[in-house]
């Protein structure tokens, strides 16, 4: 064990690219078993709820004024109807919003899978709720639902990224931080197809395809005992040695490799005599200097994000073709193909992200962002006087799709896992979640109204915000391939100082 006197004077990188290297050894089935089981619990289940609600949005809204004629004698207006149905849309966000810190939380005193079993337990609840509110005839029952699963989505954000960064082997940590954005595709895929009219988009079989996703969730919480803890909290958090080289153990396959072990035992050690922090609370990182840039940084990705339009494209989808001229079967089938884009594209980028430079992927993801939502936008305007433009700009918004998940869509999911250390990593991450699902919520409840008032030219708004994420990632982003905590190692600790250290990787 290293003494106190002779602990590194700039901190601890743990999970960083040092000198020493471990010999790779294979994956064992205590990695894929927690990657199986967040995928299907929490991934998709988030992902499910978030594109579930626009497909039969037409059924349901008639069955919603429906039950309100038959429960109070009153036929809704189409302002009322369209109030209702924005507060079940909305409800989800807001679940999310408030489910995201409550993730940090849980994960810091009760364990990572204690929050994971929580919440694959409470999206079942929210399951069960959406699958029966047309049987018990129930407005609020759906309303409370998406709320529940909302709730969930948020803990999701910051729980899957956080387990999944801290059971894998230093190789594929960054991998395992971008499963999350590439399940909630995938869930948003198979809630897209599985709304079609033939398959579950009926007047009697909605209620089962908005309470759907259950079934992975019933499967996580059966491989839940199965669950690995993660080293890191036992050697950072609950500071026992013991525990966390029988999960080292565990997790490689064999006994645990000396350089992981004792890199985890020093971090542990350095937090003990005050070399580095453990168990801050929000106030505390904002006080302290190193803090600020990072938490500035996951908080402008994360809103970067949201604000690039992607979720515009993934709510409203299906009202964008129309408006375009595609009847309602064309439309459908359109958001179904921006939604196989979406997957397919984050399965790519889960290779991108191990291998590429992070300032490069965002880089060139907003850049070519602006320019497919430029195209998108003059082929909108030119639809009513050019009859090739409705098919362009579907090209366009496959195309935005494309280039928002090389970079824009899975690095500021993982951006706090190489920015923040163990300790503090777990309040990193629920503020990048809840600026990113504050953002959806804003970005939900206004793009209707702009896009009323000035049509296809709201995507100005989306291209700016793009503009502005490329100038912030050149100007003031540190690389951190390799480098998982720069908070306790060479990351500036102001704008300013942050210019000297980054470099032009487009």
């Amino acid at each position: 064990m290293t003494e106190k006197g002779h602990l590194p004077e700039k901190g601890f990188p743990y999970g960083s690219s040092s000198g020493n290297k471990e010999e790779k050894q294979p994956v064992s089935i205590w990695v894929i078993i927690p990657v199986v089981a967040t995928v299907l619990g929490s991934g998709i289940p988030a992902g499910y709820c978030l594109g579930v609600i626009n497909t039969p949005q037409e059924i349901i809204r008639t069955w919603v004024k429906a039950t309100v004629l038959a429960h109070s004698e009153h036929l809704l207006t189409q302002t009322e109807e369209l109030y209702v149905w924005a507060v079940i849309v909305s409800t989800y966000v807001i679940g999310a919003v408030m489910g995201c810190p409550l993730g940090g939380f849980l994960a810091h005193k009760g364990g990572r899978r204690m929050g994971l079993f929580i919440n694959h337990l409470l999206f079942l609840v929210a399951a069960a709720l959406c699958t029966t509110c047309k049987l018990a005839d129930s407005i609020y029952m759906l309303i409370f639902g998406r709320f529940i699963s909302g709730v969930c989505a948020g803990l999701s954000c910051s729980l899957m990224p956080m387990y999944l960064s801290e059971v894998a082997p230093e190789a594929l940590r960054g991998v395992m931080a971008v499963l999350l954005p590439s399940a909630m595709c995938l869930g948003l895929l198979l809630s897209q197809i599985l709304g079609l009219e033939f398959i579950l988009g009926t007047r009697e079989c909605w209620p089962y395809l908005l309470g759907g996703f259950g079934v992975p969730v019933t499967i996580a919480l059966l491989l839940q005992p199965l669950l690995p803890i993660s080293p890191a909290y036992c050697y950072i958090v609950l500071e026992d040695e013991g525990r966390g080289k029988k999960a080292l153990h565990q997790l490689r396959g064999g006994p645990s490799k000396s350089v992981e072990a004792e890199e985890m035992a020093l971090h542990a050690l350095m937090i003990k005599n005050k070399f580095c922090e453990h168990g801050l609370s929000l106030m505390g990182m904002i006080k302290n200097e190193k803090y600020r840039l990072p938490m500035v940084i996951v908080m402008i990705f994360n809103m970067g994000q949201q604000f690039s339009g992607i979720n515009a494209v993934f709510y409203y989808s299906t009202l964008i073709f129309r408006s375009a001229g595609l009847t309602n079967k064309e439309s459908q089938g359109a958001s179904i193909g921006a939604a196989a884009v979406n997957w397919i594209v984050s399965i790519i980028a889960i290779t991108l992200i191990r291998y590429t430079r992070r300032r490069a992927l965002l880089l060139n993801s907003a850049a070519l962002c602006v320019v497919a939502q430029g195209i998108l936008m003059a082929s909108l305007a030119l639809i009513p006087s050019v009859s090739a433009a409705s098919y362009i700009s579907i090209i366009a918004m496959l195309s935005f799709v494309f280039a928002y998940n090389l970079g824009i869509g899975p690095v500021p999911f993982m951006i706090a896992t190489e920015l923040f250390s163990v300790g503090p990593r777990s309040i990193g991450i629920s503020i990048g979640s809840t600026s990113n699902w504050i953002s959806n919520l804003i970005v939900g409840l206004t793009f209707p109204l702009v896009q009323d008032l000035i049509g296809e030219y709201s995507f100005i708004c989306f291209m700016v915000s793009s503009t502005l994420l490329w100038i912030f990632t050149y100007k003031y982003l540190p690389e951190t391939l390799g480098k998982d905590d720069l908070t306790t190692s060479n990351t500036p600790t102001s704008l300013e100082d942050s210019s000297s250290d980054t470099q032009t990787d487009v």
